[in-house]
């Protein structure tokens, strides 16, 4: 059975309101000394949940982070939340209990955001982990390249880390598309502390063959 946006906003909110707490869920099996008594109680409500939800798991094509397999609710992009279109997301989706807490604007041709990062994200001590990083620019890029009018899928990503980007700290998220090119798009991103500079992006997107004439 096909997921489908039933039930309205109540509905919407219940779903996003179970995965944040199975996202806390992970945050603490990460982050918790729990004794095997706790522990073995713990697995026993797991596993009575995941009985509850196995007769509702999805199976079949085309998965995405706007999608249940190839079911998708069709939710467009907000000016003031831009990855509302796409809540699957491991990044950044309100259904996908892995995403850290990330929120993402339109700034006139910029996009804006902030960014928290728990301990579950943790790489070195007290920062978080380059992959983490790179996976928030490819998706801060991505809509960048959205609100110029299009989006490509990613071509190359270049990554700088000027300095370790802190856990439990908002981060700024700054992105802007700097130019088009026949089916290549160009985009420039930042993370930022306090206004200083912790990691950088470059990425080139290539838009499909039938979004543009020129090659």
């Amino acid at each position: 059975m096909g997921f489908k946006e039933q039930g309205g906003e109540s509905e919407k909110g219940l779903i996003e309101a179970v995965n944040e707490q199975a996202g806390e869920l992970i945050h603490l099996l990460r982050c918790s000394r729990a004794p095997d008594s706790v522990l073995a109680e713990a697995t026993a409500h797991l596993q009575a949940a995941m009985s509850s939800l196995a007769p509702y798991l999805e199976q079949g094509e085309g998965w995405s982070v706007a999608s249940i397999a190839s079911d998708t609710p069709g939710l467009g992009w907000l000016e003031n939340d831009l990855t509302h279109c796409m809540p699957y997301s491991p990044v950044s989706g309100r259904r996908n209990p892995v995403a850290p807490s990330i929120r993402m604007w339109r700034d006139g041709g910029e996009v804006r955001g902030e960014a928290l990062f728990s301990a579950t994200y943790a790489g070195p001590p007290n920062s978080v982990h380059g992959g983490v990083i790179a996976a928030v620019f490819d998706e801060l890029l991505s809509m960048a390249n959205v609100i110029s009018g299009a989006a490509g899928f990613t071509g190359t990503l270049t990554v700088k880390y000027h300095r370790h980007t802190p856990l439990q700290q908002p981060i700024e998220l700054w992105a802007v598309n700097d130019r088009n090119t026949g089916r290549k798009q160009f985009s420039r991103a930042e993370m930022r502390v306090d206004g200083e500079v912790t990691a950088s992006a470059e990425g080139l997107f290539i838009l499909p063959a039938s979004a543009s004439d020129e090659p």
